[in-house]
């Protein structure tokens, strides 16, 4: 079966991927990254807007307390029922296949991992709707709200956000198969449409809502479904994109021997991180209700939309567009796996260090702007608390994958797991020390950052560590010398911005001077990463290698000397 190639997309070199070399060179990979980076900051800005207009319409009283608490129930249950089994695991799966030009056994493989998480996670959203009732008593109730207003609330949301738990496998199976294929452009477009749908669903609530805490059924429903549709619209465009890649979807729930043994090896291993993960989720939530006040949660949710936004522009794209290379790289012989991923993490690590930089010199900008639309006091200081454990959040993208390509997911599941584990710890003994009597939703928020952060630091020392066994200690040189470089600048000239923004007299003022300085901060850094390794600057500005162009063992060499 022949792939049709009419696909528009932003893709790193699909023709040298069909022949074994996939994405055509480093060239190629960066300059995919930097279509990715495109279309995720569109999104990503997109997404902030959605948080401006949440902030705005739904607010931050009890209906988006019980909003934003229903809203993390699906994507848990997901993610501890099959998410480990999918997170990084579909790509490597694929690789090999795709590489060769296995038609077929990509199409079964794809099939049967589509099937057999609608057949797990359909019962799951079954029985969360049948079950929100008492699923909405488990939760916490923070002062000032009345109790039984809050569980009919979020029991309600549940019962409408139940279909969201198979859409997102769905989406998760779908992209991985479409980065298998070095195409990236729509399942970071998705995001896009989901933005939209959310948007006019806050929109409209915003309109049929008397207040936050007046809204009439109708615009609760309008809210709820509104909000599973925009999950719907992240997923399920993603099969037309697949069917035009040639993959022909069939009902069956066998995956061959060899496929069905990696994945178990791999999946396994990533069911203990993400089970820590989200049992980090759920326990920050129920802190930050105890500990909290009215409107807690959302503003923690509000942070946590600032927080993730330089690492979904500047670490996601890198990191994405290069894991199925790595994967690819993987099955063959030779030491071109280790150059990539010694100079890719290298790479992922400066600019988490850049927009760890720039949190830093936004956090009291952000709170200002935020301060316009809603009450979110102690926002600065969470991002400002926050920004350190950027890093350790990057390593995680980058090194579990490097390490799943590789075929060895215990010691990056392992090392994940201890650091999501250290944030639910460390977080329960920030707030109990800042926050003893709970009703302190700023000390609260306080906590909650300083936990997050240890967490993270924890997880990128034990995945470095984890890297260096697997491939030698001499894959983290790269690393060293950026984070040696870029650490004391980043901090310097974030600090500094920062204390400008404060000093600024109007909320404009200080908005203007926090955004600037995010800037200045990211380019201070960025020149850190030019004066200790050229090459990375250099290969940003080069335009990528067309597909097909690129003699494979001609490219093999020169990755071997731009590599070492």
């Amino acid at each position: 079966m022949t792939r049709p190639t009419a696909v528009t997309n932003v893709s790193a070199g699909s023709e040298s991927a069909r022949s074994g070399a996939p994405f055509g060179g480093r060239h190629a990979v960066l300059g995919a990254a930097g279509g990715v980076a495109g279309l995720t900051l569109v999104s990503r800005a997109l997404g902030f807007l959605r948080w401006i207009v949440q902030a705005t319409t739904v607010g931050a009283g009890t209906v988006a307390g019980a909003y934003a608490t229903a809203n993390q129930v699906p994507n848990v249950l997901y993610e501890v029922v099959v998410g480990g089994a999918l997170a990084a695991t579909v790509v490597p799966l694929l690789a090999g296949p795709v590489s060769a030009g296995r038609d077929g056994e990509v199409s079964r493989t794809t099939s049967a991992l589509l099937a057999l998480v609608l057949l797990v996670l359909t019962p799951l959203a079954l029985v969360l709707a049948l079950c929100a009732g008492p699923i909405a008593g488990w939760f916490p109730v923070s002062q000032g709200v009345d109790p039984e207003l809050q569980r009919g609330l979020v029991a309600a949301f549940l019962r409408m956000f139940a279909a969201q738990v198979p859409l997102y496998g769905i989406g998760v199976v779908l992209t991985g198969v479409l980065q298998a294929h070095g195409r990236f452009t729509w399942p970071a477009l998705t995001p896009v449409l989901s933005s939209l749908v959310v948007m006019a669903t806050y929109a409209v609530y915003g309109a049929l809502a008397a207040g936050a805490e007046t809204a009439s059924p109708v615009a609760l429903q309008v809210l709820g479904w509104g909000t599973t549709a925009g999950v719907a619209a992240l997923s399920l465009p993603l099969l037309w994109p697949a069917h035009r890649l040639g993959i022909r979807l069939r009902p069956t729930l066998r995956l061959g021997r060899g496929t069905a043994a990696k994945a178990l090896r791999l999946g396994g291993a990533g069911v203990w991180m993400l089970v820590a993960q989200q049992v980090s989720v759920l326990a920050v939530l129920a802190l930050a209700r105890a500990g909290g006040s009215t409107g807690t949660v959302a503003v923690y949710q509000y942070t946590q939309a600032v927080y993730v936004l330089p690492y979904a522009v500047l670490v996601v794209p890198v990191a994405t567009v290069v894991y199925p290379r790595l994967a690819a790289a993987f099955t063959r012989d030779g030491d071109d796996a280790r150059r990539l991923t010694a100079r890719s993490t290298a790479l992922v690590t400066g600019v988490a260090v850049a927009g760890g930089g720039m949190l830093l010199a936004a956090a009291d900008g952000a709170e200002r702007f935020f301060s316009l639309l809603a009450d979110v006091a102690g926002m600065g200081a969470s991002l400002a608390l926050l920004a350190p454990g950027l890093v350790g959040y990057a390593l995680i993208y980058q090194v579990t994958r490097a390490l799943y390509a590789a075929d060895r997911a215990r010691g990056a599941a392992l090392a994940a797991a201890a650091g999501w584990v250290t944030v639910a710890l460390a977080s329960w003994a920030a707030v109990s020390l800042l926050a003893p009597h709970g009703g302190d939703g700023v000390a609260t928020l306080k906590g909650l950052a300083l936990g997050t952060t240890a967490g993270m630091c924890v997880a990128g020392v034990g995945l470095l560590a984890a890297l260096a066994c697997r491939m030698g200690v001499r894959v983290l040189a790269p690393t060293a010398r950026i984070l040696a470089a870029t650490l004391p600048v980043a901090a310097a000239v974030g600090a500094a911005c920062n204390w400008l923004s404060r000093q600024a007299g109007t909320v404009i003022g200080g908005v203007t001077v926090a955004g600037v300085g995010a800037m200045l901060t990211a380019a201070a850094t960025l020149a850190a990463i030019c004066a200790v390794d050229r090459e990375i600057p250099a290969a940003l500005r080069r335009r990528p290698a067309r597909p097909g162009v690129d003699d494979r063992a001609a490219a093999d060499e020169h990755e071997a000397q731009e590599w070492k």
